[in-house]
């Protein structure tokens, strides 16, 4: 028996001796048995069983296409589960997944389980993407068998849940990927002989949330309903307005919607597919033009909202003048915003708990300023012409999936998408200053003709950072590209120019190489786990002028000379000092550790939540009036024989960097650090800071604060205008040398918080101590060396102008302090 699946046909129940074909959403308990022919995707949706009898053979036709429907998870044939499957198999007659007639480059999606439950025995499945990709909900397998698969089983969080007893995971690329917390139970399984991997599990990922947009209406009643309706000439709506059919604006009509306006559609699914049908048509032109104070809300008006409960605003074939969605938010719907044909801006909106939040084809597009969250699909394109600028996509199953298109993306932020943050294939894609951070892949380009990949922060990604597969003349530059969970970059059949990026600290290789033609030259290429550079092919590979580090760069590359049917990294010469990374973005929002020498050109803000680490020996240049605000934390931990430096680009007082500006900054610390040549070293607001064994020379100022705590220890400040400014501080300052500023310590008001012990306070040109105008508390500074002359008159306190604080420096010592300031220029 042989039952062919297509979406034609409408479903009827299924017992083993039927022939009824099938449509691709399974709208009724339905029994599969015999042989299956499946050549589109199948749903399995929320309240529905699907039962595979013992001997069932499902032969899976693989289609790779670009039309995905928004209820489908991949572009290659899949069967989803939303509701229930259980497939029956037995030792002597198991069910069996596969391509009947699989060709070297076919494959299918796999099983996807996203929110049901999977019940699996004695099944085996074969030349799939991934045997089973788990999202959410439970599986239970059982004596199966994955095999020759790309992925055997891969689960995503701690949704999902995994009981698995005597199954075997085996020849597959890659055996078991466990993501963000997934777990499984079980015993008496064999997970071995992969091809490249058997267990992938990685750390938890912290989850960076971005500052996610909302608007909140306002409560009104219902000023409009319509149903099935064409709206001619010119329709005005406002208010709260409730649509149970489908509004169709044609050609030469237009509809304004006002801001403050609240347009709701009611469910109607009429073939009991899940799939609201109630939307809008456009043909005409829709200026939907919210404001951020009023917003426009589309939604469910359903009490139990959910996602798909309406299609679409659907905009085709109006590519004269230009539609405008701006301070919208979308909501619940099929797709939520649909073009075909049309020219279109999408600005200041947010497109939340959609299916597919943007989907459009041959039309030009500018998406600026849009927040994507929650949703299975973020944005899906084809053959148009986009401008992706300062948009957010954060927690969808996937990101942006660009198809033909001809892209400029820049200042995005794409965060945390259970799969690819982005994808691109036979585009001519412009990726510049992008965050891409902890997606399942992070940036991925195939059959792309030629394209740039520039000044991008691509990181901790759990597979690889940036994936090239038959793309060609890529230019890959500037990028930081650092703790990706396999490889930094992954290269297959492509051509590239890859220059200037700063790839470290990749969980195992730099970057893999299948089979590659370019150059990879002056990068960085340090601390990645394995290797810095990987080859899997046949082919030489050209990367001279590279820096490995500091051993042998021989080891820090796998090729020829350590299997002979590998490549050849033709590596020499190799640099012998890193080059100087420029920081391409205007912050961090991520955790990062600097290795390399670094410069900062603008301003730059680490972002709350997250830790910038600098490690030993490095430098920090800044541009005239950069500087770096920190928000999160910083951890600047140098050693005795390497210190970290904090400098300016060019020396002079026309070159001076600005700050560091740490705000709320609690666990900061400095240590072994050298800071010159800037308008104030570090200034600190509400901050516990720890500052030890540092330099603080030739400034206008070396160290402001405000509150703390606040510790100095074993430092020098020297030829600073001020040394150290205390503002209601609360700070322990001991065992410093502090020496040649104009002024020592200045403290402008609430000096009763400072402790000032043991230190070397000495030949300060104006005061060693100065007590502000406003300082009506005493100093208490006892027990420190204020050289030859008498302590008193090195002051500037109460004894010198009455109504301010005194400093109280008895007992003093007599002798200097032994202070080991490393390699100081100032002994005793």
């Amino acid at each position: 028996m042989n039952i062919k699946v297509n979406i034609l046909i409408i479903l009827f129940f299924l017992v083993a001796s039927s022939s009824t074909a099938l449509s691709n959403v399974i709208s009724a308990d339905t029994v599969w048995s015999g042989e299956i022919t499946v050549e589109e995707d199948i749903l399995v949706p929320e309240g529905i069983t699907l039962t595979i009898s013992s001997g069932t053979k499902i032969n899976i036709i693989p289609s790779d296409s670009s039309r995905s429907n928004p209820e489908y998870l991949s572009s290659l044939t899949e069967i989803t589960i939303r509701g229930r499957l259980e497939a029956k198999g037995s030792k002597d007659a198991p069910v069996l997944f596969h391509i009947k007639e699989v060709k070297v480059s076919d494959s299918w999606a796999g099983l996807i389980i996203d929110g049901g439950s999977v019940h699996l025995t004695s099944c085996s499945i074969q030349n799939a993407e991934s045997g089973i990709r788990m999202i959410e909900g439970r599986l239970d397998l059982e004596d199966s068998v994955l095999s020759g698969n790309q992925y055997g089983l891969v689960a995503q969080g701690k949704k999902a849940v995994l009981d698995i007893n005597n199954t075997e995971i085996k020849e597959n690329d890659f055996g078991v990927f466990l993501f963000n917390g997934a777990q499984i139970t079980g015993k008496d399984n064999f997970i071995r002989d992969n091809k490249k991997k058997d267990i992938y599990s990685p750390a938890l990922l912290k989850n960076y949330t971005p500052s996610l947009k909302e608007y909140k209406e306002e409560e009104k009643d219902i000023s409009g309903r319509y149903g099935d309706e064409v709206l001619q000439g010119n329709t005005v709506w406002r208010g709260r307005i409730e649509i149970s059919g489908l509004i169709r604006v044609p050609e030469g009509a237009r509809l304004v919607i006002m801001p403050g306006a609240v347009i709701e559609f009611t469910k109607k699914d009429s073939n009991n597919d899940g799939i609201g049908e109630n939307g809008l048509m456009i043909q005409g032109v829709i200026i939907a033009k919210g404001t951020r104070e009023r917003p426009i809300i589309f939604r469910s008006a359903e009490k139990s909202e959910g996602m798909g409960d309406w299609d679409s605003i659907n905009i085709l074939n109006s590519d004269g003048a230009q539609n405008l969605i701006e301070f919208c938010q979308i909501e619940d719907a099929y797709r939520g915003l649909h073009f075909h044909f049309s020219n279109v801006i999408v600005n200041g909106s947010v497109l939340r708990n959609n299916y597919r939040a943007l989907q459009f084809q041959e039309s030009v597009v500018e998406i600026r300023d849009n927040y994507f969250y929650e949703n299975k699909g973020a944005v899906q394109a084809r053959d148009s012409e986009v401008l992706f600028t300062k948009n957010i996509i954060y927690n969808n199953y996937y990101g942006a999936n660009l198809f033909r298109n001809v892209v400029k993306a820049r200042a995005n932020r794409i965060l945390n998408n259970l799969n690819e943050g982005m994808r691109i294939r036979e585009g001519l894609p412009s990726i510049e200053e992008n965050l891409i951070e902890g997606n399942r892949q992070g940036l991925m380009v195939s059959d792309s003709v030629r394209g740039a990949l520039d000044l991008n922060v691509i990181t901790h990604n759990l597979e690889s950072g940036i994936s090239l597969k038959g793309a060609g003349n890529l230019e890959v530059k500037g990028n930081f590209i650092q703790g990706n969970g396999l490889n930094g970059i992954n290269i297959q059949d492509s051509g590239a120019v890859i220059t200037g990026n700063n790839i470290t600290g990749n969980g195992e290789r730099g970057i893999g190489i299948v089979s590659f033609e370019g150059i990879i030259t002056e990068n960085n290429l340090i601390m990645n786990g394995t290797y810095a550079i990987g080859v899997e092919g046949s082919v030489n590979v050209s990367a001279p002028m590279n820096w490995f580090g500091k051993g042998d760069a021989e080891q820090m590359i796998y090729d020829k000379e350590d299997e002979p049917a590998r490549g050849k990294v033709d590596y020499r010469p190799a640099k012998e000092k890193p080059f100087v990374f420029a920081w391409p973005l205007k912050d961090i929002s991520a955790d990062v550790t600097w290795h390399t020498d670094t410069g900062i050109s603008e301003n730059t803000t680490v972002n709350f939540g997250a830790t910038l680490v600098l490690t030993p020996g490095i430098r920090i240049l800044f541009s005239k009036d950069a500087g770096l605000d920190i928000n999160g934390r910083i951890i600047a931990q140098g050693r005795k024989d390497e210190r970290i430096v904090f400098t300016s680009v060019k020396t002079g007082d026309d070159s001076r960097w600005d700050e560091l500006l740490l705000n709320h900054a609690d666990g900061s610390v400095f240590s072994y650090c050298d800071f010159e040549n800037a308008a104030w070293a570090i200034h600190s607001h509400f901050t516990n800071l720890s500052i030890s064994d540092s330099r603080f020379k030739n400034n206008l100022g070396g160290l402001r604060f405000r509150s703390g705590p606040v510790e100095i220890r074993r430092s020098l400040f020297a030829e600073n205008s001020t040394g150290i400014r205390a503002y209601f501080g609360n700070a322990m300052i001991k065992e410093n040398v502090i020496v040649n500023n104009e002024t020592g310590i200045f403290v402008r008001e609430r000096g009763d918080g400072l402790i000032i012990r043991k230190n070397n306070i000495y030949s300060n040109t104006n005061y060693n101590i100065r007590s502000g105008d406003f300082n009506a508390d005493d100093i208490d500074a006892r027990e420190n060396w204020w050289g030859t002359q008498n302590p008193a008159e090195t002051f500037f306190d109460g004894r010198t102008e009455e109504g301010i604080g005194k400093v109280i420096y008895e007992p003093y010592l007599k002798e200097p302090v032994k202070i080991e300031l490393n390699g100081s220029d100032v002994g005793f």
